[in-house]
């Protein structure tokens, strides 16, 4: 095995990737010791087995989408129906269960779309510098002059009602973050000795940026990723809340509080579960990207 000579002794390749399983190690243990984290993880297994299992468990699948029962409507909670019944009859419990997949399904949509945005425009930034970097800069500053929610409802009535077009919408206001994070990690990292070694040995800059100075610079974009999951699905519910995202009878949690807020407070049961739900959802990707963040912050590692 090739050895690396430092100061007074030589390093082993072994060496180097025992130091990294053992930050590894030190890493899962401190997560699994913060006891909010390892609430916030077990709670998204079991958002996500909802997600998966809701169209098998839920008593009443067709209340999702062309369901109607006016004689059970304004059903208050009970044994048939748990989160009670809407103005047409729809099981809410059904509803809910069914749109845990669509709400999953949006966050993820969004944040993949503003990451691919917002990393690739902040690493050309950052690494090219110059002229390259004020234009993109001063085109990220454009987007965040104006409030995020404000351009995601301008961008969404531009193209259309409907919650596809909400999420392409919130994914376009949603990357200036993303680039100016990514910026920050990469200038710093671009100085190092070991990048000035590739480049010397002829690689080319797309080579550096893509393949050496990103993967060094993806673990604080994996904790933004992380907590940012959240209030991208709460922004879609409030796109469908005031009615430019998901439509009806799409089981969208904001839309089916905008459905029940006329019924407030006596049919509270409309708007508060799905409430709740989206409430659960932020709560629990805060607490993983508070834990993500403890172990994947070099500052943090001892």
């Amino acid at each position: 095995m090739a050895d690396f000579i430092t100061d007074d002794k030589p390093v082993s390749i072994d060496d180097g990737r025992s130091h990294r399983w053992e930050n590894l190690r030190r890493g899962v243990y401190r997560f699994r010791s913060n006891t909010m984290s390892m609430l916030g993880l077990s709670i998204l297994v079991f958002i996500f087995a909802v997600a998966i299992l809701a169209p098998y468990i839920a008593p009443y699948p067709k209340d999702a989408t062309t369901g109607v029962n006016p004689v059970a409507r304004f059903t208050e909670p009970g044994a048939e129906h748990p989160f009670g019944t809407d103005r047409i009859g729809r099981d809410i419990f059904s509803r809910v269960l069914i749109g845990t997949g669509l709400a999953l399904k949006v966050g993820t949509t969004i944040i993949v779309l503003a990451t691919s945005i917002g990393v690739t425009i902040g690493a050309v930034a950052a690494y090219f510098g110059g002229w390259v970097d004020e234009l993109l800069m001063r085109f990220t500053d454009i987007f965040l002059t104006v409030p995020g929610l404000v351009l995601a409802i301008a961008v969404t009535a531009a193209l259309g009602r409907g919650i596809d077009n909400a999420m392409i919408g919130i994914a376009l206001v949603w990357w200036p973050g993303f680039a100016r994070l990514t910026r920050s990690q990469v200038i710093s990292i671009k100085e190092e000795p070991y990048v000035e070694a590739i480049r010397g040995l002829g690689a080319g800059n797309l080579r550096i940026l893509f393949r050496h100075i990103l993967p060094n610079a993806i673990s604080p974009i994996i904790v933004k990723m992380t907590t940012d999951f959240g209030f991208a699905v709460l922004t879609a519910a409030a796109l469908g809340f005031i009615g430019v995202g998901a439509q009806p009878p799409t089981p969208e949690w904001g839309a089916m509080i905008n459905e029940g807020r006329d019924y407030f407070p006596d049919e509270w049961w409309i708007a508060t579960f799905p409430g709740l739900a989206i409430w659960l959802m932020v709560f629990s990707w805060n607490l993983l990207g508070d834990g993500l963040r403890d172990v994947l912050d070099p500052r943090s590692r001892r």
